[in-house]
């Protein structure tokens, strides 16, 4: 992968798997003691490691115990690159996921994006993301914009906070990339659930990808997990 010199471009590092402990409280403790160890965040963040959040499905999503989500947003590809080639990072990964499906995504570029504050004692925080392949960036860009631009006032009055919209990084000299990610954060669940679940969103939704997308939703897991 070839760097971005440019420190405001925002590279997302997500990482979804199963978890390699039995019980959450052995993955919050294993997680804390390997990624969240003082020395291990001060490397990330001094390598552009902007953002470290963990996530576990809502409840009612379906998922079965042990999936588990990782966001990451960097500023560095060099860095994270070069965070992500220590073998020792790979092996307290490794014990921390007993299967992992990490991806680099890079903001995808004149696809719409917000960003609202939360409202004083709006404290939850829930997670949409969707992952899909698109036709082409341009169809997929005009299609993206033209429902942000219908939604987005509907959202924020459910509890929508932000909307990112991101595209897979390609290797070098390989077509471009396809596949798309967006992150929504959400302060309310009911309003969440019910903007997602509006049929004039789906129908317009359903227009931006080549084929059924991957839609799941997420939650901050109970404890003080090190996150920055």
């Amino acid at each position: 992968m070839s760097s971005n010199s440019a420190n405001s471009a925002i590279y997302l590092l997500s990482i979804r798997g199963t978890l390699a402990p039995k019980t959450l409280v052995a993955a919050r403790d294993l997680h804390n003691q390997t990624a969240g160890a003082p020395q291990n965040v001060a490397a990330a963040r001094s390598l552009g490691d902007m953002s470290h959040m963990v996530y576990v499905p809502v409840e009612h999503d379906g998922h079965p115990f042990g999936d588990f989500l990782i966001l990451d947003q960097w500023n560095s590809l060099d860095g994270l690159n070069q965070f992500f080639s220590n073998p020792h990072v790979q092996e307290q990964a490794g014990q921390i996921f007993s299967q992992r499906d990490p991806v680099v995504w890079a903001a995808a570029e004149g696809f719409a994006s917000y960003h609202f504050p939360a409202p004083y004692g709006k404290n939850d925080r829930f997670v949409g993301v969707v992952r899909g392949t698109v036709r082409s960036h341009a169809e997929a860009q005009k299609v993206h914009n033209e429902i942000i631009g219908k939604f987005v006032n509907k959202s924020r009055m459910a509890g929508n906070m932000s909307h990112e919209a991101y595209l897979r990084m390609a290797a070098p000299g390989s077509p471009e990339a396809l596949e798309f990610f967006a992150v929504d954060v959400w302060m309310d669940a009911e309003g969440m659930g019910k903007s997602y679940e509006d049929p004039e969103f789906l129908e317009a939704f359903g227009k931006l990808f080549a084929s059924e997308p991957s839609a799941t939703v997420w939650t901050h897991p109970d404890g003080q997990w090190v996150e920055w």
